[in-house]
């Protein structure tokens, strides 16, 4: 009886249970909330909830998922667009869920899935740093902005700091789902550092970087993602994030920080000219300068800007080197899966989304820092 009903698919209603336990609380939702949604869930959306503990139950039993309960509560989770429903979050997490297999080589997806990073570039580390790394891993299950992190790793070396342990300089959160029927690689959300102790100043990184703003180098690298991956790039619009709701403007705290990430995340946007796209997204450019037109500029501005971007193009060409041996192009008969297909409609024909800021840009705003600081 026990070996049956450890192979029995669990039922929506043990993620009630699952959201009341230590632990669970996490990512802007204390448990008492997250077991109210879970029961919202489980009673007015069953048959999505039911489809998604079954895919979660298959990802766990062939190795690829490591827990069920976190797993499963990534689709009662408030996600960072505000206007998502349950049953839009399952058929989101069931597209990406679907795609990731058919996005990495065998050997870097099974690293992927047992929670270890897959390196995208070594970056070449300055004078007191042992490394300098772009890398990507699994966020976390009560990460509320993407299933996927790119993450900018830095270590000092043990010549300048007792005992170094590696800081997280800047983190991009992303998952790969349609929107309107458009495959896209959707921007969550883009911060810094957020650890208490382990901290770099931001000349210290923005200097290791050659001046590029960390937040402005992981957009960058999206785009590089998107574009091998044949992916349309968008991001939050700030507009939509979930702290703009009525329900965190009662709390003091909730209504700064919906001020400073939108404030952060409409500079960061302004300044790869995202124009308008679906409600809540913006659309991001799928490229940006890298010829620097600006000759107006004068010689040591001008020496700076080439500095800026001799250092891109070497990290651009390392990352396509990488990108051949850890990631693949999914083929269109990849694209939609049954899984997926059973949720919710899917275009036949795959409409591009209009975008004023698709064109070239010119060079010198790309390549300079950006204008504000991420959370």
């Amino acid at each position: 009886m026990t070996t049956a009903s450890s192979q029995r698919v669990p039922s929506p209603w043990e993620g009630v249970r699952w959201a009341l336990q230590p632990g669970a609380a996490g990512g802007g939702t204390s448990r008492l909330r997250l077991a109210c949604r879970a029961l919202r869930a489980a009673l007015w959306h069953g048959k999505a909830m039911r489809r998604w503990m079954a895919v979660v139950f298959e990802l766990h039993a062939r190795g690829i998922v490591r827990e069920i309960p976190g797993e499963y509560l990534r689709a009662v989770r408030p996600y960072v667009h505000r206007a998502t429903g349950f049953g839009e979050r399952v058929v989101q997490l069931i597209d990406h869920a679907d795609w990731l297999e058919t996005a990495f080589h065998p050997a870097a997806f099974e690293q992927l899935a047992s929670g270890r990073p897959v390196l995208l570039a070594e970056l070449a580390a300055p004078r007191g740093y042992d490394f300098m790394r772009l890398q990507l891993q699994q966020a976390g299950a009560q990460s509320p902005e993407g299933e996927l992190l790119l993450t900018l790793t830095l270590q000092r070396s043990a010549n300048v700091q007792h005992r170094p342990q590696p800081v997280d300089a800047g983190v991009l959160g992303f998952s790969r789902f349609r929107v309107d029927g458009v495959s896209c690689l959707v921007i969550g959300g883009v911060r810094g550092q957020r650890h208490p102790v382990l901290r770099m100043s931001t000349v210290e990184v923005t200097q290791a970087l050659q001046g590029w703003n960390p937040a402005v180098l992981m957009v960058r690298v999206a785009q590089e993602l998107a574009r091998h991956w044949n992916l349309h790039l968008i991001g939050l619009d700030p507009g939509a994030h979930r702290l703009q709701g009525w329900s965190y403007q009662w709390s003091r705290r909730h209504r700064a920080a919906g001020r400073r990430i939108r404030a952060s995340y409409r500079a960061l946007w302004d300044h790869f000219n995202a124009g308008k796209g679906p409600p809540g997204w913006l659309v991001v450019p799928p490229h940006s300068d890298e010829k620097l037109a600006a000759t107006a500029l004068s010689p040591e501005k001008r020496a700076r800007q080439t500095r800026r971007a001799d250092y891109w193009i070497r990290t651009r060409n390392l990352l396509r080197l990488q990108f051949r041996q850890v990631l693949q192009r999914p083929g269109r008969e990849a694209r939609l899966s049954r899984v997926t297909e059973s949720l919710g409609p899917v275009s036949a024909d795959e409409e591009v989304f209009e975008s004023s800021g698709s064109h070239e840009r010119v060079p010198a705003r790309v390549l300079q820092t950006g204008p504000a600081s991420l959370l």
